[in-house]
């Protein structure tokens, strides 16, 4: 048998690893409040988020619908009065067509002759009228006027030709 000497007093197991020991500790009652009411916050906040998400998202969806329906509305708008453009422009060149045909000189002629009883001018009826080249025109107006004022105005109106041709 073996002697041992010296080795019986030490136990070397104590510096050997041992496996830690868990132990569950009671929860502190104002952490778990703490906790639970982070809780609750979080859950509104996360509620609150998505209703927003899905009122902005149900916004844009009728605003594109909106869109479109507005857009059809002022393509047809659209169509209706380019219609009545074509419809327009060609009302405007029948009657072009129709006044150039009426104010032609061959019917301003016809007209003359068959409607009015007009007929052609001869050289026999052209009169020639001389003029003592002013540039003034004097229209006479009639007026019930006494003798004494009739003699008056007829004495101005002679000198003021007079005045008028020595200029």
């Amino acid at each position: 048998m073996a002697v041992n000497r010296g080795t019986e007093a030490y136990d070397l197991s104590l510096f050997e690893k041992r496996p830690a020991k868990i132990v569950a500790l009671e929860t502190n009652k104002k952490v778990q409040r703490e906790k639970q009411r982070r809780n609750v916050i979080q859950s509104l906040l996360n509620t609150v988020a998505t209703l927003c998400v899905a009122a902005i998202a149900l916004s844009v969806v009728g605003m594109l619908i909106f869109s479109r329906i507005r857009l059809t509305e002022m393509d047809d708008k659209i169509k209706d009065i380019d219609k009545q453009l074509v419809v327009l422009k060609s009302e405007q060149i029948r009657l072009n067509d129709e006044l150039s045909r009426k104010t032609s000189t061959k019917s301003v002629e016809e007209y003359a002759y068959n409607e009015l009883g007009m007929q052609k001018i001869e050289s026999s009826q052209i009169e020639y009228i001389a003029s003592n080249n002013t540039d003034k025109a004097v229209i006479v107006e009639k007026e019930d006027k006494n003798v004494l004022e009739a003699a008056g105005s007829a004495i101005v109106n002679f000198f003021t030709g007079l005045a008028y041709l020595f200029e």
